[in-house]
């Protein structure tokens, strides 16, 4: 071999040598970026069992929704439990640029036994004889309900249950086929000026979320628990029923029960599980039919 062909050979191996480096130090950086930026969404902890709490007075007005309901501003696709004011939100969600990305009105019922078929009672009532169902077919929405409550200094648990009814379609056995992607049902609860991030609920079975927060003087504060469906999948739709408050001093607050900031969280363990992409079928109805 001449020198002229080693030269040339010798700059042919130190250039590919040069673009592997490249490429490599890019999928590390490419990497990189992709993780931090999932984790810029923080899930706040979350525990679906009861731990060390302890009921004792329901501080809740209509806590169980037995006790009778309005339709606010004469709607009447809106039964709204006494003592409770439901807020929504409408425009576009943020989430994506299709015609059905847009938050609609859902409508509320408050449900007794006799309106549901009765395999549907252990899945959906809880306590006494009603559930509250706020829903939508083929439409994304976002709701919050909350009351006002006279709160004196202590140590306070917020306890929320629902049931996440989230379908994109049936078997063909009947059974319902449950919404794929985790972001596609999500709660978040308040109390004050105090609010947790959204957490994600396991659908398709009862959920049971506990809040902690302190009072340090007597006064009368909000409190509050939002869902929402931010895709407009077959129905979005959320039962809950048999919700508590009440104080508890004596309460452990285990390791990570504040946030950075030193303000209350949910109890337990951070995990973001992966996405599924929804993908909506060819034809899909209009948005607002009722499920």
């Amino acid at each position: 071999m001449s020198p002229n062909q080693l030269n040339f050979a010798l700059r042919r191996v130190l250039a590919l040598l040069g673009t592997a480096v490249l490429l490599t130090f890019a999928a590390h950086f490419a990497h990189q970026a992709a993780t931090a930026q999932g984790n810029q969404i923080i899930y706040l902890p979350i525990i679906t069992s009861p731990g060390p709490f302890v009921h004792s007075i329901n501080r809740l007005p209509n806590a169980s929704f037995e006790d009778g309901w309005y339709h606010p501003g004469g709607i009447p696709e809106l039964q709204i439990p006494e003592g409770w004011v439901f807020t929504w939100q409408t425009g576009p969600t943020g989430f994506g640029n299709e015609p059905w990305d847009i938050w609609v009105r859902p409508e509320v019922r408050v449900l007794p036994s006799e309106q549901l078929p009765p395999h549907e009672h252990p899945l959906f009532i809880w306590d006494g004889n009603q559930t509250v169902k706020s829903f939508k077919g083929n439409g994304a929405i976002s709701f919050q309900m909350t009351t006002d409550v006279t709160l004196e200094p202590g140590k306070y648990v917020f306890e929320m249950s629902v049931f996440p009814d989230l379908i994109v379609g049936y078997n063909p056995d009947g059974s319902k086929i449950w919404a794929p992607d985790p972001l596609s049902g999500e709660v978040k609860f308040a109390a004050g000026s105090n609010a947790t991030d959204w957490v994600l609920p396991t659908f398709g079975q009862k959920n049971t979320f506990y809040y902690v927060f302190i009072i340090t003087q007597t006064q009368t504060i909000p409190i509050s628990a939002a869902m929402r469906g931010r895709y407009a999948i077959l129905n979005n739709g959320w039962f809950m029923d048999d919700w508590w408050l009440w104080q508890q001093d004596d309460l452990p607050l285990p390791p990570g029960v504040y946030t950075e900031w030193g303000e209350p969280a949910l109890f337990a363990a951070n995990y973001v599980p992966p996405v599924t992409p929804y993908t909506f079928p060819v034809g899909r109805p209009a948005a607002g039919i009722d499920e």
